[in-house]
């Protein structure tokens, strides 16, 4: 395509009505998609955000103190925890958007996720007119902006509220590359213009993505990648001044965020600085990864980059993501030849990748990059020969559904298991007096702001978390444990080997916040709230755990919750008052497993085992240790269980879980589908994929 004709499709094409059917065709794509996120709820670092947008207000220190990350102790106590951990963003724009979106949805979640429909419409439709202007006609333009819209890993892009920096990033990115082609080569084919009010425009969108979030900080490189591959070199040497300018405010920023913003304690597994040699491949390594993640739609949440011990499977794994990468990438250029912006597409895909290399990857680390991804693929279907082009565009578009539907469905169901741990906090609770102090054990690690959600639920603004043990599974606790009150202000948790803080997010939360420590047996960690001794340890974990407390555990001002298989997130009480079984039918229950007749003993045995284990796990009491073996009990067990039933209003309980199974029966099937899925993945996929808390 010769520069006079590149140039004029900077124009989008004639026809408002035609131009109409398109944002309508996008809105549909966008409806159709993502349009069940409305009812995403809240999740993860969502809650902080929330508690951020209520507290602060609208000046810069508070808008950069919104896009904190906290791990100091303010929000949730974690009693092992030797230095505070805090990272902080120069994302005041962002961070804007987000208050305004909560203010005028009212705090809504779903309002909040509408917010987040338009703005990922919006970017899908300014991916088509980046399209446009790149020479494609109206169905390639618009099949790169329904491709955007439906790119699967925009699902937790779009889904999480905490991601909405790079969800505003995009959109402002996008808006200001696309002025900056206008403004560079003019909407009637005169490259050669170069007033400089034609660039404002343009520069304030990248401002305005720039301090949304911090990779926008490669549009320098980006518009100069434009202007050599659209105009050439003559054309790029007459747009210096502009390069000027934006490198001189690119370089005042980046001083500005590297020494003069403060950005505290930074946990090294969340960022890994350049170090040596070896860091050069390792980065190499990692956007490849990246790139092909984008490519073939493979989780974005961990890769093969390693700094060291390449084994030969790992070998064999680049070998392949090479090979595969590199068959796309013949077809792109393959398909590409003559157009003389090709280069941009590509070195755009990888460059928006750059910024984020030393930082912990995540899925939406891919939104910016499939901004010229989606144009990268258009392109590539479009040059397919005859009825090639068909049937290929059909398998692709048919592939992105498909993934997307894939990701969708597990990022559903990572969000249910978390908001189900919340869901059983406050499942029948009543707001707890002022001052309540809520003890978190076997908490997960993606419920670590349990705190923040207690407070807003309840408007308990003294209210303080703390968190005794973590779970097993970074979304709940898959294990069963014990905790035995082992006197009026004393406790114990314990658990079967490997035990506590073992696996990749329970040793990684234990190294972040105790780097300097280990957690032997008899060590003694003294705090205002409570003292904790580990009592015993084994391998890296910690198998027995005592807590003593200032007040009786049975205090009004304490709340306990204890997860597990059976139960989210119980409410542990200590001061139950005994029921009287005799005249109901469980005190029936009991009279049958005493009878002579050894059928009908037998018989009401095996139902109490069965109705006693699943409350037994639920409330980690020591009982579930006599209830694992045979079904059929001894006369002392029956005692022992019966005294229990009274003392814990087990049938109270098992009242109350029918009404919990009841309410949450659609929250858990999602949870459910979700967990099967992950260990069906984690028998074949030798990462920690999707979190699976496994130790592979």
């Amino acid at each position: 395509m010769s520069l006079p004709e590149q140039t004029e499709a900077i124009t989008p094409p004639a026809g408002r009505s035609r131009g109409g059917l398109v944002v309508l065709g996008l809105l549909v794509v966008l409806l159709a998609g993502h349009g069940t996120s409305l009812w995403d709820g809240v999740f993860l670092d969502d809650h902080w955000q929330r508690a951020a947008s209520a507290h602060y207000g609208w000046g810069w220190n508070d808008l950069i103190e919104s896009a904190t990350i906290d791990l100091s102790g303010k929000w949730n106590h974690f009693w092992w925890q030797e230095k505070p951990i805090v990272w902080r963003y120069a994302r005041p724009v962002a961070m804007l958007v987000v208050k305004l979106e909560y203010v005028l949805a009212l705090g809504s979640p779903v309002g909040i996720h509408a917010f987040a429909l338009f703005w990922h419409g919006l970017t899908g439709w300014l991916v088509y007119r980046l399209a446009a202007w790149a020479g494609l006609g109206r169905f390639w333009a618009f099949l790169a902006g329904a491709l955007f819209i439906l790119h699967p890993h925009s699902t937790t892009t779009v889904s999480w509220a905490s991601a909405r920096n790079a969800l505003v990033n995009a959109c402002f990115f996008a808006a200001a590359v696309l002025l900056y082609a206008r403004a560079s080569f003019g909407a009637a084919g005169r490259p050669g213009s170069s007033q400089w009010t034609r660039f404002v425009p343009a520069m304030v969108f990248w401002l305005l993505a720039l301090f949304s979030r911090e990779t926008g900080i490669i549009f320098p490189a980006i518009i100069v990648l434009l202007d050599l591959c659209f105009g050439g070199r003559r054309h790029a040497i007459r747009r210096w001044p502009v390069y000027v300018a934006v490198g001189i405010l690119s370089a005042a920023f980046l001083y500005y965020r590297l020494f003069v913003f403060s950005v505290d304690a930074v946990p090294p597994v969340y960022f890994s600085k350049p170090s040596g040699l070896e860091y050069v491949p390792w980065a190499l390594g990692k956007i490849l990864t990246c790139l092909f993640s984008e490519v073939f739609y493979t989780p974005m949440v961990m890769g093969l980059s390693t700094l060291r011990n390449l084994s030969t499977e790992i070998i064999l794994a680049y070998a392949v993501v090479v090979v595969l990468t590199g068959l796309i990438l013949w077809w792109y250029f393959w398909a590409s030849r003559g157009h003389c912006g090709r280069w941009f597409w590509f070195l755009w895909t990888l460059g928006a990748f750059a910024p984020v290399i030393p930082v912990f990857t995540a899925p939406h680390f891919a939104y910016l990059p499939t901004i010229p991804y989606a144009v990268m693929m258009a392109l590539m279907l479009r040059r397919l020969p005859g009825r090639w082009r068909h049937v290929v565009t059909t398998l692709i578009i048919l592939a992105t559904v498909w993934s997307f539907g894939v990701y969708r469905f597990v990022y559903r169901g990572t969000v249910r298991a978390e908001q189900l741990v919340h869901a059983d906090m406050l499942f029948e609770a009543r707001p707890p007096p002022p001052g309540t102090r809520v003890f978190f054990i076997n908490l997960p690690v993606a419920n670590a702001y349990a705190g923040l959600v207690l407070r807003e639920a309840w408007q308990a603004e003294g209210l303080e978390g703390y968190t005794l043990t973590l779970a097993t599974h970074t979304l709940m606790m898959d294990r069963p444990s014990v905790v035995e009150r082992t006197g009026p202000r004393e406790l114990t948790v314990s658990i079967a080997p490997p035990g506590y803080f073992t696996g990749l997010t329970g040793g990684m939360f234990l190294k972040v916040l105790r780097p300097n420590g280990r957690l032997d047996a008899g060590t003694t960690v003294k705090s205002e709230e409570f003292d904790a001794t580990v009592l015993e340890a084994g391998g890296d974990g910690v198998l027995k755990l005592r807590f003593t407390f200032p007040k009786r555990l049975s205090d009004t001002d304490y709340y306990f919750y204890v997860g597990s298989p059976e139960r989210p997130a119980y409410h542990l009480r200590f001061d139950t008052a005994p029921v009287n079984l005799e005249g109901s039918r469980y005190g029936d229950l009991f009279a049958s497993a005493r009878s002579s007749d050894p059928v009908v003993r037998d018989m009401a045995r095996r139902e109490i085992h069965d109705l006693t284990r699943p409350l037994a796990i639920q409330t980690a009491s020591p009982l579930q240790q006599r209830l694992a073996g045979a079904a059929i009990m001894s006369d002392g067990d029956l005692d022992l269980i019966e005294e229990w039933w009274e003392q814990m209003d087990a049938p109270g309980m098992i009242e109350e879980n029918r009404r919990w199974q009841e309410q949450h029966a659609t929250m858990l099937a999602e949870r459910g589908h979700f967990l099967r899925i992950m260990e069906i993945v984690g028998r074949i996929v030798r990462s920690d994929l999707f979190l699976t808390g496994a130790k592979k």
